[in-house]
């Protein structure tokens, strides 16, 4: 009878064990990695101090960008706005950065941009305001993150683009609204966990 309760018990310990690992293991396919939609290009752009900026500058990192600039009554405020939010939010986080490239770099120089980067209360070694050459950047925005327009005297779109540490865009979302913004939160810790 003993015999009896201590086998029915290890058999019963047996089963759960099993059921707990298939289940494990079918929420672990579920969980599906980011789509890779392509990768950035190399740049050289010039920072908030005009330094020379390059794509190996973020080497290593998770980053998200956006293409705006000082001016826009439009759609920019909103969206620095919202990249304000995400940047407060992985401040913390050494491995995840921000960068916003300023799509009239005619206006945006070096000096506006570290003015603007402190109206936003940035540190900008973690979000980066960059410009340069307009060839450069919509060679950057149109071509690399396929964002924007050539027909468009400014060239820039509502998308944020989620790059990862190897470079590759995983994602794009729209900047002016919350419940992208709520996915791209989501999206940005998925990649901090990814492994190469």
């Amino acid at each position: 009878m003993f015999r009896g309760k201590i086998f029915y018990l290890i058999v019963v310990g047996i089963l759960g064990s099993l059921i707990f690992s298939v289940v494990l293991f079918q929420r672990a396919l579920k969980v599906e990695s980011l789509p890779v939609y392509g990768q950035v290009n190399s740049f050289q752009l010039l920072d908030t101090q005009g330094r020379e900026f390059r794509l190996n500058n973020l080497k290593g990192k998770v980053w998200l960008v956006d293409f705006i600039f000082t001016t826009c009554g439009g759609i920019c405020p909103v969206m620095t706005k919202n990249m304000a939010a995400l940047y407060r939010s992985f401040l913390p986080i050494d491995s995840v950065e921000m960068v916003s490239v300023s799509v009239n770099p005619e206006n945006d120089s070096p000096d506006i941009l570290a003015r603007f980067a402190r109206k936003y209360h940035a540190d900008t070694t973690k979000w980066h305001f960059l410009t340069g050459a307009r060839d450069e950047i919509k060679r950057l925005a149109v071509e690399s993150f396929k964002v924007g327009s050539l027909e468009e005297p400014i060239f820039h779109s509502d998308r944020f683009v989620l790059v990862d540490r190897e470079g590759r865009i995983r994602g794009y979302y729209d900047g002016t609204q919350q419940k992208s913004i709520d996915t791209l939160f989501k999206d940005i810790a998925a990649l901090i966990k990814e492994r190469k």
